[in-house]
């Protein structure tokens, strides 16, 4: 995770060769967690890295607005869950293909079952932070030739 640590930068978290997604709650200008009319927290789903030395953080949020709750269940077994990346192509309906990444937050619970749920960056920006935060990663683990 991208925190200082004596005066030092710490690498972007990893999990199994995939980035780590966290949750964290929302609070509101007084400081106290924001709720739902019901009383459950609300929670901001992140990745946290560095980009050329500078603490990033890069929001996601469901594939639609019924999976926060596939998420707090996620959140639930582990603290933190990997962020699987995937290429994937769709058919359009006139035959051409179109390319696209596919997110997905994925813990393992205490039996070893897989638990996952789609995500997606929040906005624009958040995807090119993500590539940004990639190639920094990338260069970080490569040897010099």
């Amino acid at each position: 995770m991208a925190k200082e640590q004596n005066g030092t930068a710490v690498a972007t978290e990893t999990m199994n060769g995939n980035l780590v997604l966290v949750r964290e709650p929302i609070n509101g200008k007084d400081g106290k967690q924001l709720t739902t009319k019901d009383g459950r927290p609300y929670y901001a789903y992140i990745v946290r890295g560095l980009i050329r030395g500078q603490e990033k953080k890069v929001d996601f949020v469901p594939k639609d607005m019924g999976g926060y709750e596939p998420l707090d269940i996620l959140f639930d077994i582990a603290p933190k869950a990997e962020l699987i990346m995937r290429d994937e192509v769709m058919a359009n309906a006139d035959g051409s293909k179109t390319q696209y990444t596919a997110y997905t937050a994925q813990v393992t619970d205490e039996d070893g079952e897989i638990w996952e749920c789609g995500v997606k960056p929040q906005r624009d920006s958040d995807k090119a932070l993500l590539k940004f935060m990639l190639i920094c990663l990338h260069k970080k683990t490569t040897p010099a030739a």
